[in-house]
């Protein structure tokens, strides 16, 4: 868990990206974004009060408010290329938190040479999903052991490994084709505009929301997609058959598997891959960007 276009499905500015923001599931919201129905992602993590909008629970502070005008944020190169998720949050977190929000964006030119560490860990939660974990675990694992089932009925001396052998290959092909990660997060100030009164360094910031009647945020919730690279030729035939003959290769002569078996696992690889992901489009490549669905001001 790589750097694509910010300008995913409306292929436009990032203003024009945000006014075709779904305002529905969580789970919409990524298809939206990535072309892939995750059937098994959490959708919205741990402390959401309504998963259908994906509301985080009030904690103290303002109340939740839809990110309808509400920028993106497309991660530095340097950030997202290395995908270490501490320092991706900790940018999120200094980007969003104590920046005025006016004139449709986010003014967080006023916390210059900020440093990052005022903004609490301790407000943030995360939620992961990994794509390729996902298929590896409900995929991968159950059609191997089908295939060293099927080999232990012969009484193949090499079961044990010529199915591991295959289990290799198709991991091989599931992370050669599937890099995909989400992240939901919440992060926020905990104590709100009290406490960034209370930072120096962000009293400009204050300032600035005060002569501009801005409203200074103190709290983010979306997701982020990180390394999203997907070829939907992962759920297809070719990639069981093409594994198979790579573990079987040297032994064909001893070992016959059956047409029908063939087709048979191809056919439980396909359905076991799309019960994780329904991936919509043949190729989705997008940069590491946070898209918020909810705001806090104060």
């Amino acid at each position: 868990m790589k750097h694509f276009t910010a300008l995913l499905l409306c292929v436009a500015p990032v203003m024009t990206a945000v006014a075709c923001m779904p305002t529905g599931s969580g789970q919409a919201f990524l298809e939206g974004r990535t072309g892939i129905l995750a059937t098994e992602a959490p959708v919205c993590g741990a402390g959401v009060a309504d998963y259908d909008r994906c509301r985080p629970r009030d904690m103290g502070g303002a109340p939740w408010q839809h990110a309808a005008n509400f920028p993106p944020y497309s991660l530095p190169h340097r950030l997202a290329r290395g995908g270490n998720i501490d320092r991706i949050m900790a940018e999120v977190r200094a980007h969003y938190l104590g920046s005025p929000f006016y004139a449709g964006d986010v003014h967080s030119v006023c916390k210059d040479g900020v440093d990052e560490e005022i903004f609490p860990e301790g407000g943030t939660n995360l939620q992961e999903y990994d794509l390729a974990m996902a298929i590896e675990d409900r995929a991968v694992k159950p059609v191997a052991n089908r295939v060293r089932k099927l080999l232990l009925e012969r009484e193949s001396g090499d079961a044990y490994a010529l199915a591991r052998r295959f289990e290799n290959h198709l991991m091989d092909e599931v992370h050669d084709r599937v890099q995909a990660r989400v992240l939901w997060f919440v992060t926020r100030y905990p104590g709100g505009l009290a406490d960034l009164s209370r930072e120096r360094q962000l009293r400009k910031c204050i300032q600035e929301t005060r002569s501009r009647g801005a409203q200074l945020v103190t709290g983010v919730a979306g997701y982020m997609v990180m390394d999203n690279k997907i070829d939907s030729a992962i759920a297809s035939h070719e990639v069981v058959s093409r594994a198979l003959e790579l573990a079987l290769r040297g032994h064909h002569d001893d070992i016959e598997i059956e047409p029908e078996f063939r087709h048979a696992l191809a056919a439980e690889w396909h359905g076991r891959v799309s019960e994780v992901a329904q991936i919509k489009m043949p190729r989705r490549d997008m940069t590491a960007t946070a898209w918020p669905l909810w705001v806090q001001f104060q």
